[in-house]
């Protein structure tokens, strides 16, 4: 197995569990913090960039370094699913987390656990790809 996949292949395990630890535990633990400390826990909260972010950066080049080295099919569906989870990243869950933390609703929480179901089947659509890929 190449080493570049190797790695990709690692950090998408990685993300996939991570993914759906905060999405069954995580995130529906903002519902149980009294609106008015949900700033100051959403502060606490950022602290979670610091683990997300480099395997996150990591798994995008990875992921794209291995698609322009070998233009395997299969891969691209890969790719494209990392370009939704990113969008996602960036269209919801940044933004929701950002409200949260200047004037947190219950709405905002039910939109951030309902909206992170894409990143988290992407991840897990991707799993599966890439264990095809392992396989055959």
């Amino acid at each position: 197995m190449n080493s570049i996949f190797t790695i990709h292949l690692f950090t998408t395990i990685f993300m996939c569990g991570l993914c759906w630890f905060v999405q069954i535990v995580h995130y529906p633990l903002f519902r149980a913090v009294r609106i008015a400390d949900l700033p100051q826990y959403e502060q606490k909260n950022f602290v979670t960039g610091y683990v997300t972010v480099p395997i996150m950066t990591v798994e995008l080049i990875s992921g794209i370094w291995y698609l322009l080295m070998f233009h395997d099919t299969i891969f691209i569906y890969n790719i494209v699913l990392l370009g939704i989870i990113w969008g996602s990243t960036f269209i919801f869950q940044v933004p929701i987390h950002l409200k949260i933390a200047r004037s947190p609703t219950p709405q905002l929480i039910n939109k951030l656990v309902t909206t992170n179901w894409i990143r988290t089947l992407g991840w897990s659509i991707r799993c599966g790809l890439l264990a095809d890929m392992v396989l055959n």
